[in-house]
């Protein structure tokens, strides 16, 4: 919360030197439902286990946190995700498709990319989602363990 700041034009000072444009200022309740832009806002973060932030996020937090945002409940870890998440019947994969194995998650942005905060690059990426899949199997040996949707919660 920004209080006691002085007005320049199109910028709002909020500290001593620190200025922000008041276009990128949100109201104090405010909620985006855009999965993708909260999503898309943890791009090229660390990757840090038990990580919840923009200086080192792990996959469960990267998901956890638009329903944090958005005032909803959401289990923090994979394996609470997992059991609190509806199964999906069809086996295509639509826009907002979370994906879970066994310890990680990730979410499909369309048919073909998905975002996940993945170990092994260190980092929060977008790929391409059956790469993605296969890529955990040839490394990991897990296979995907569930499909939900992010629209149903």
């Amino acid at each position: 919360m920004i209080e006691n700041f002085e007005e320049k034009k199109n910028y709002i000072k909020f500290d001593k030197n620190k200025w922000i444009k008041k276009k990128d200022l949100k109201k104090y309740d405010h909620i985006e439902k855009n999965y993708k832009k909260i999503l898309k806002l943890f791009l090229n973060t660390k990757y840090l286990w038990g990580g919840r932030s923009i200086d080192g996020i792990d996959c469960s937090a990267l998901i956890q946190l638009f329903f944090k945002y958005n005032r909803k409940f959401f289990p923090r870890d994979t394996k609470d995700q997992i059991k609190y998440c509806k199964k999906k019947t069809s086996k295509k994969f639509v826009d907002g498709d979370i994906i879970f194995w066994k310890g990680h998650v990730g979410l499909c942005l369309d048919k073909k990319r998905f975002i996940h905060a993945y170990g092994p690059k260190k980092k929060v990426l977008i790929m391409p989602t059956k790469q993605t899949i296969n890529l955990i199997f040839k490394t990991a040996k897990l296979e995907v363990k569930k499909i939900s949707n992010i629209k149903k919660y």
